[in-house]
């Protein structure tokens, strides 16, 4: 297994910096033709909020497709309308779709199951008896996942997603023109959104949840929020009032060393 950089601007590697590494790594380390695959987020979520841009996920598709490489997607936490699209590897016009993709967590609408997503000619060689599941294909978590699926793929609440993705962004930029010294940066696509911080983000995620609100935190130092996806603008209002008074009480705190 190697790790190639990810296109981060805010960390000055671009996606021609990125490409130029997978470049080097298959002229030094292995060969094209002895790469099974490339796995990528199309949005990292315990990494940092980063979003792969479009043009990188392009990339990475016509590599895999010139050299016979699968190309994985893991949308474990960006699938199911998270990012604004049934998938967020779809924000590159169709031109990355990957051969096999990872997904779980917003499929079950609440229900732990998770899949394995593959193209007919990714899965030629899962025939029957190559691989088995005890708990696969359970009629319960199917169930369940087709209900879901009928609501995930309503246009009225993709519409609100990216509504209230939107409406999230602006408030969340505002937070951090009021709180400079606590906020650095506003990140993240559609309903996966999250703020880098300048002070520890964990003592702030406690701080916010002392004020009854529950958000997560992330690498990178990312305070970080993944609402339900029927959330409403009085939601929001409500979230960005808890947090324009955690930041507040925030600003005395010691600044993050990380």
């Amino acid at each position: 297994m190697f790790h190639a950089p990810f296109p981060i601007e805010q960390h000055d590697i671009s996606v021609k910096d990125s490409l130029t590494a997978l470049a080097n790594l298959f002229k030094v380390d292995i060969a094209p033709s002895d790469v099974a695959a490339i796995i990528v987020e199309p949005v990292q979520g315990e990494g940092g909020f980063y979003q792969a841009p479009p043009e990188f996920l392009q990339a990475l598709r016509t590599l895999c497709d010139d050299n016979g490489i699968v190309l994985i997607a893991d949308e474990i936490q960006t699938g199911f309308a998270r990012t604004g699209k049934l998938f967020a590897h779809q924000w590159a016009d169709g031109k990355a779709d990957p051969d096999v993709m990872a997904v779980a967590k917003g499929m079950g609408g609440g229900f732990p199951m998770g899949a394995c997503l593959a193209t007919a000619r990714a899965a030629e060689g899962m025939v029957v008896g190559t691989h088995g599941s005890t708990y696969g294909g359970g009629p319960l978590a199917m169930a369940v996942a087709s209900a879901a699926f009928d609501e995930l793929t309503n246009p009225e609440l993709m519409a609100n997603v990216n509504k209230m993705a939107n409406f999230m962004t602006q408030q969340f930029e505002r937070l951090k023109q009021d709180h400079p010294e606590v906020v650095e940066d506003v990140r993240g696509k559609g309903l996966l959104i999250g703020m880098k911080l300048k002070k520890k983000a964990l003592d702030v995620r406690n701080l916010a949840r002392a004020h009854k609100l529950l958000v997560g935190n992330a690498g990178d130092n990312v305070l970080r929020m993944a609402p339900p996806l029927i959330i409403s603008e009085d939601n929001v209002r409500e979230a960005v009032a808890i947090l324009d008074a955690v930041f507040t009480e925030a600003k005395d705190m010691d600044d993050f060393d990380g």
